[in-house]
């Protein structure tokens, strides 16, 4: 195997981009039948399977993933930076394996495409040992070990370890410029979520104490400041956020549908976007990581679309859903 470089890397991004779905297969998925959908990724030899049915979808998606993320630490010239994203899955393991463990429950959910084996995350969650983790995450989880011995609260833990992996992320990502707007854009996207579920719901600001992420662009002081207010006050603290035009159209179309899913889909389009200029590059870790997210967003494509045919839901689900594809305009 080739020593990581970024010559090497372009040549064989070149050729893996070739697995991407193309966002018209997606579009037939979209509007067939879900035999349809299946027929389509059978026919592209999606995850390299010859055969795929409504029983063994999520494991071809699994196995997707999971080869995607061998590739992308095989050619990562920087792990520093793509393991930033393959760590997202990990994080997401470690919530359900705490939980079941909590609930006393055999059965958990696994994502894969992290960068620990099941069995090894499994063995740290049994043993209470996370030494091999960041250290923000290895601070997060011996804390809650101590607190779920008093009270256990599923929703802080997930907070909790959101927090700590994006406080690694934007550390780790400083003097970066791409990551980090990215991941100053994922802070102030999922903290304006917050906010507008909390209004949603009837809550009250101080609530947000407990659930809001680390600062991005937005202080955390300035939404609670804005909590009582308009929309309209909102919208003039977002010039504090590098994703300040894509909050706006988010926040807007979500004021004409009615439909949080507007913001989501704001912010996963924008984050994406960050990375299409730089596809072709052939000397920077960009393109890697771009690779990777549309290997990422492809799944959640495809899932959405065999979810919603699976269950009879209108099309409508999946086109208010339904986010870019990497480089699609």
């Amino acid at each position: 195997m080739p020593q990581p470089s970024y010559t090497y890397a372009s040549a064989r991004l070149s050729a893996l981009s070739k697995r991407l779905v193309e966002p018209q297969s997606v579009k037939r998925m979209a509007d067939g039948t879900l035999e349809d959908a299946l027929r389509t990724l059978q026919d592209i030899r999606y995850g390299g399977s010859s055969e795929i049915n409504e029983t063994n979808i999520e494991q071809v998606i699994a196995s997707e993933l999971k080869e995607t993320m061998e590739e992308i630490r095989a050619l990562s010239p920087d792990p520093s930076k793509t393991d930033l994203f393959l760590l997202k899955a990990d994080v997401q393991n470690l919530k359900a394996m705490l939980k079941a463990r909590l609930l006393g429950d055999s059965e958990y959910p696994f994502t894969e495409g992290g960068l620990y084996s099941k069995e090894v995350l499994a063995s740290a969650v049994k043993d209470h040992h996370y030494e091999m983790l960041p250290k923000p995450l290895t601070d997060a989880m011996t804390a809650l070990e101590k607190q779920v011995q008093i009270f256990v609260d599923p929703q802080q833990l997930s907070v909790e370890l959101d927090r700590a992996y994006l406080k690694h992320a934007m550390r780790t990502a400083e003097k970066d410029p791409v990551l980090n707007s990215y991941f100053k854009a994922t802070a102030d996207f999922n903290n304006i979520l917050t906010f507008l579920r909390v209004r949603a719901m009837g809550g009250y600001k101080e609530m947000l104490d407990d659930l809001l992420l680390p600062e991005g662009g937005i202080p955390q002081v300035k939404l609670k400041d804005t909590f009582d207010l308009s929309y309209e006050s909102l919208n003039k603290i977002l010039d504090l956020s590098v994703c300040r035009s894509a909050l706006l159209a988010g926040l807007n179309a979500m004021q004409r549908t009615g439909n949080i899913g507007e913001v989501e889909k704001a912010r996963d389009n924008y984050l994406i976007s960050l990375f299409t200029p730089h596809k072709y590059e052939t000397d920077s870790i960009y393109p890697i990581i771009g690779y990777y997210l549309a290997k990422e967003r492809e799944s959640r494509a495809i899932r959405l679309i065999v979810t919603a045919k699976r269950n009879r839901l209108p099309d409508s689900v999946i086109s208010e859903r339904l986010v870019t594809l990497y480089g699609e305009r």
